[in-house]
């Protein structure tokens, strides 16, 4: 058989895109259940806390917010809507 991309005809790739998609499930699971047990007010320092650190990275700024922002908002209510502009605005002025 001849390898196509170190792969023999891209079947490896696949087998490794779903492993990367079974490790990336596993990761938000243990990060939803890390998470799950936290009062409001702890999500958001956390929330807070991990944006800094982003930002001091150069992985996160305003114009990612953004984009976030105009992805999501459209399947939120008018009251999650608010709770996000909220939370966007302590986001940005951090």
């Amino acid at each position: 058989m001849k390898k196509k991309n170190g792969n023999f005809y891209g079947y490896g790739s696949d087998i490794q895109s779903r492993e990367n998609d079974a490790t990336s499930e596993d990761n938000l699971r243990r990060a939803v259940d890390s998470y799950s047990g936290m009062s409001e007010d702890a999500l958001l320092d956390e929330l807070f806390a991990q944006a800094s650190v982003a930002r001091r990275r150069g992985e996160l700024d305003d114009a990612k917010l953004d984009l976030f922002y105009n992805s999501v908002k459209s399947s939120l209510s008018p009251a999650q809507l608010k709770k996000l502009d909220v939370l966007m605005r302590a986001l940005k002025s951090k």
